[in-house]
Order: C-alpha cells, then structure tokens, then sequence
C-alpha cells in the first residue's frame, strides 16, 4: 500500500462551496511529480482506478472530507457500520462524537476477496501544525505561497487552473509529504495513526450530504 498526501482548494462562497483543484503526492517519491486536478469528480476517479489500494493524508480530513462525503452520497454509495456489509460501493468512516475525523475507507468495487478500496486519513492528528508551520519547523526547502482564495467564487466549475495555483497546491501537498520522510526519502517517521476504539470513537455516518 502506497502513501500519499492530497489537499483539496475550495470556493469560499458559502452558498457555492465546491472543489475547484485538488493535488496528490506520494510520500517517499515526491520528486517523481504532483498529480494536479481542476474537478472533485476527476479526484475520485484518479483513486478508483488504481491497481493499488493507497492510503491518502489530508491535512485537516475533517473539512476535505465533508466533500468527499458529499460526493460519496450523490453517486450513489452507502455508509455502513459493520465489516460484513462492506461491499462494492460503500464506505465507512471513523469520526468520533466531538467531530474529530480519523478515517474515511471506500470501497468501489469487491469481487470476493479483491477489494479496491482507498483509506483517508487526517495527517492533522500526526503533526499538529499548520502546512506553513511544518515547512518552517521541519526548514524544508520549500514554503507555503499565497493565491487569490476568492478567484474561482466567479468561474464555472472545471475552469483551468493558473500557474500560480498549480504551484501553491503543489506546494502545499509537498510540505505534508516531506514531513513524513526521513533523510533517505523512503519510509515515514511518524509511523501509523493509532485509531482510538473506546466507544467515543464509533464507525458514525455523517451528517455532511
């Protein structure tokens, strides 16, 4: 299983607040290149068609999640609460009772024992900083840029990203990545997320549709 780092950009238009670039890097091969997307849509589809189940840190899953919960519930796929229902076109998610995200895992298609699946997970709940934060702290050769949040409110969905953006979201999914290597580039040193399993942290179906 491959881990990467993705980050979602969103309208700030409350009354329209869609996805209108996402970025995906892989930790462990950040050289090798930013997968970069203009759609929500496109982002689901890159994680569908892999050969390989990933697991994919949003820094902050409980915002970048609630669009991904959107999407899920919109095409069509059920959230379920036991290991015996988890069939193609499902998903469940680990979000405990004061909102905190853990994990999202969706399964897109099961045909006995091969499952195509992806896991979500908060990289928020392993480094506790902000992306701006872990650049300085963790002195990467690379730093958090600033863009016009506001551009994309008065732009059609899939509207072509600019140079900038392109490099600002690139930027951002780099500096998480980076965080998560050591000096050889190839394995992560803040280890696994440890999944609390008292009964504050159940398998809970969002409110987000």
């Amino acid at each position: 299983m491959s881990t990467f780092v993705a980050d979602f950009e969103t309208t700030t238009n409350p009354d329209d607040c869609r996805v209108w670039a996402y970025a995906l890097c892989e930790v462990g091969n950040i050289e090798k290149g930013v997968i970069v997307g203009n759609s929500l849509s496109g982002f689901m589809a890159w994680c569908k068609i892999q050969k390989e189940n990933h697991k994919i840190f949003f820094h902050n899953l409980k915002f970048d999640g609630q669009f991904i919960l959107s999407w899920l519930f919109k095409n069509g796929y059920r959230h379920v609460t036991d290991d015996e229902e988890k069939a193609a076109m499902t998903f469940s998610t680990l979000i405990s009772d004061k909102g905190m995200y853990y994990q999202i895992e969706v399964i897109f298609e099961r045909k006995g024992r091969k499952v195509n699946k992806v896991t979500f997970q908060d990289s928020l709940k392993l480094i506790p900083l902000s992306v701006d934060a872990i650049a300085k702290s963790f002195k990467l050769p690379i730093s958090k840029l600033k863009i016009d949040y506001d551009r994309h409110n008065n732009l059609p969905e899939n509207s072509p990203l600019t140079d900038e953006e392109i490099e600002y979201i690139k930027n951002d999914v780099k500096i998480v990545a980076y965080s998560q290597e050591d000096n050889s580039g190839n394995r992560t040193v803040i280890g696994e997320m440890i999944i609390p399993k008292n009964k504050g942290y159940n398998n809970q179906r969002s409110e987000y549709r």
